[in-house]
């Protein structure tokens, strides 16, 4: 198992695809993914990172004939991969070319307070979490085309990529009744570039979020993994809706209905060097408007040129902020670009002879 692992964690670090393992061996099932899952989580704790809790994947029965699965499967969540984020201070932004044919998953999430059991019914089950999200599962595929068996997917991470969730709603016990239906009720309206693109019921999810909880209980409990359910962790229960593929420069966003919880926005940014030669141009731009008071047709736009120039470089900065030899060439990038607009902007301005 470890060679399986090992070739996960290659294939995740350096972004590139492999063959599902159950294509080459017909034996590779439920069992040994989980096997090859728990060498992945020893591997991933031995270079530093942190399980800080779990996903749930495929609890969503409306897409399991799309993915050919007939089950939901689980896999835990990392501190390098999962982020609480506050809706108010604006949206979240991810680097898309950190992840292989990404796709997007809102889901509601719940932050655990006790270890439950699977004979649990929903009033105890509810007592073992103490606040609840909604967030983004980002999920991606080591197999082309997401072509895979269950068992692939349980060995490559449970296809987990991030986890990007919002404020934490603690759950009034003394009113379980009302959180329960509220629970097995909700919809959340997904959106892609402000434009309405699916919906989803919290029926979708195995008849609702909880029902889930308790399923991924009962699979832990019949096939235990190095790592439990444990108190703090945070358990995204999977979509409520199809997996939607993602494209740099997309915004996609949520309105939950029926739980009193914010919407989330997430941008998918461009890979980093599309960014940073944006960023060189914009740079560039505003600050030759702002060096040839000339080339501009008011004393406003003289005004936005250097209100953009100081902002476009600052965000190259942060941009860079790790790389100085990049932030060197970024800038020098700058006022080559500057030195050739003022040439251009000055011969076009010769009066012609």
């Amino acid at each position: 198992m470890k060679d399986i692992a090992t070739t996960i964690l290659a294939a995740l670090d350096d972004g590139r695809q492999i063959e599902p393992f159950s294509e080459s061996d017909g034996s590779f099932d439920l069992d040994a993914a989980y096997a090859a899952a728990d060498a992945v989580i020893a591997a991933r704790i031995a270079r530093g990172e942190r399980p800080v809790g779990w996903k749930i994947g495929f609890t969503n029965r409306t897409i399991w004939d799309e993915y050919g699965v007939r089950a939901p499967i689980w896999g835990p969540t990392y501190d390098t991969s999962t982020y609480g984020l506050d809706p108010e201070q604006g949206h979240a932004e991810l680097d898309i070319s950190t992840f292989i044919e990404p796709r997007i998953e809102p889901e509601i999430v719940f932050r655990v307070a006790r270890t439950p059991r699977a004979d649990m019914d929903d009033r105890d089950l509810l007592s073992c979490i103490d606040a609840v999200a909604h967030g983004f599962e980002v999920v991606q595929s080591v197999y082309p085309g997401w072509r895979f068996s269950a068992a692939d997917t349980v060995a490559a991470a449970a296809m987990h990529g991030a986890l990007l969730h919002g404020p934490m709603l603690p759950i009034d016990h003394n009113a379980a009744a009302d959180w329960i239906r509220r629970l097995e009720s909700f919809e959340i309206v997904l959106f892609r570039n402000e434009i309405e693109v699916d919906r989803g019921s919290a029926r979708n999810v195995l008849d609702g979020p909880l029902a889930a909880f308790r399923h991924f209980a009962a699979g832990l409990e019949e096939r235990p993994m190095a790592r439990g359910i444990e108190p703090g962790d945070v358990v995204t229960t999977g979509t409520v809706k199809r997996a939607f593929p993602v494209e740099a420069d997309e915004i996609w966003s949520t309105r939950v209905e029926g739980l009193s919880l914010p919407g989330m926005r997430l941008h998918f940014l461009p890979a980093l060097p599309e960014r940073t030669a944006r960023l060189i141009e914009q740079a560039a731009q505003a600050r030759f408007r702002m060096e040839n008071p000339d080339a501009c047709s008011s004393s406003t736009e003289h005004e936005q040129a250097v209100t953009t120039s100081i902002a476009a470089e600052t965000a190259l900065s942060r941009l860079l902020l790790r790389d100085r030899v990049g932030l060197a060439d970024a800038m020098l990038a700058v006022e080559k670009r500057v030195r050739a607009l003022a040439e251009s902007w000055k011969s076009k301005s010769r009066p012609s002879s």
